[in-house]
């Protein structure tokens, strides 16, 4: 059986787990953190107005947002997930870690990332599993480092 990193991070859109495995892979929750822009409604976020914007050429103003509302709020969510992930590596001095994000959003959130985070990313796997029991989710983890060629 391989070894699985010392540190797992499972997240969603919303949530944020962290766990070090200890003797016997045991985890113990490092930390945990939600994310509003992931579990919001866009109703309870604006208005149903849209904004104004200046048009050339014409009179008046008109609703031109560079880039929809819903992309520009999972962008910032991913933005923040990355971030608390470069904190919890950088202050548990981590080494190799492990990846548990839905399939959706997992790109995204390793595109965030930063490059010496990416680098040190051992397993990663491509399910939502942030709100299963942690042994539950250390299973997943053991089966993936099963099919997965990896030190």
């Amino acid at each position: 059986m391989k070894t699985l990193p010392p540190v797992i991070i499972a997240t969603d859109r919303g949530h944020l787990i962290a766990y070090r495995l200890e003797e016997g892979d045991r985890p113990r929750v490092l930390a945990t953190e939600e994310f509003t822009e992931g579990n919001t409604k866009l109703s309870d976020l604006v208005t149903d107005q849209a904004g104004a914007f200046p048009m050339t050429g014409s009179i008046g103003t008109g609703s031109a947002e560079r880039m929809p509302l819903v992309a520009e709020l999972e962008m910032r969510c991913f933005r923040k997930i990355s971030e608390k992930i470069h904190s919890l590596l950088r202050d548990e001095k981590a080494g190799r870690w492990a990846l548990v994000a839905p399939s959706e959003i997992h790109g995204a959130i390793v595109d965030f990332l930063a490059a010496e985070d990416r680098e040190t990313l051992a397993l990663q796997l491509k399910r939502n599993l942030v709100k299963v029991p942690s042994k539950e989710l250390v299973e997943a983890l053991h089966q993936e480092a099963g099919r997965t060629a990896w030190d």
